[in-house]
């Protein structure tokens, strides 16, 4: 998580756009002027048809650099949040009381509010928008951990705890597979992470 956030952290944007706009609404009075016509008209449907696919390339570049800032944005409070359960678990774990307390107000109300603000980004792009979903989904899947491990210590269950951390564990698999996408998109779109 933390290397997500430094990941993210690190995120330059390049971005170049190049658009033009050509009026193809010319008016004809000769009578050789149509065959002209139809070869400009032939030339300005091969020139529609590059802008279309570089404007479908560019707002891909657009959109993803809108997402990335907007998930920026979220990344501070998710590093603290899970700077918070690493506080109280490993190698700094104290006392189930000191876990529980953490947890129950601090680290699930504000990890709720996080996938709330997460889930509040709506991606027009459909292949951005896939790629949010699995974030949202690593979220969910972590927000539900975190209150299983809550159970999990006022019940003493430790098949509850094993639950917890396979579902920490999922999160952090489905966090890897957003990473690597986030890397691919960057590399096609050209909009730098560094």
């Amino acid at each position: 998580m933390k290397r997500l956030s430094l990941f993210l952290s690190l995120v330059t944007f390049v971005f170049l756009v190049g658009c033009s706009d050509t009026d193809s609404k010319k008016e004809t009075t000769a009578t050789e002027e149509p065959v002209v016509k139809e070869e400009s008209s032939a030339t300005e449907e091969k020139s529609q048809t590059e802008t279309v696919t570089s404007d479908s390339e560019a707002d891909l570049a657009d959109d993803f650099t809108i997402y990335i800032d907007e998930v920026i944005l979220l990344a501070p409070e998710e590093d603290r949040i899970i700077g918070l359960y690493d506080s109280v678990t490993g190698a700094n774990y104290t006392s189930d009381e000191v876990l529980y307390n953490t947890l129950f107000d601090e680290i699930v109300p504000s990890y709720r509010e996080f996938v709330v603000e997460l889930e509040s980004i709506m991606p027009k792009n459909t292949r951005i928008r896939e790629l949010h979903e699995l974030y949202i989904d690593a979220a969910n899947i972590q927000y539900n951990s975190f209150t299983l491990m809550l159970s999990a210590l006022e019940e003493q269950d430790m098949d509850k705890v094993t639950q917890a951390n396979q579902g920490l564990d999922e999160a952090r698999a489905l966090l890897r597979d957003w990473l690597y996408e986030v890397e691919a998109i960057s590399v096609e779109t050209g909009v730098g992470l560094e």
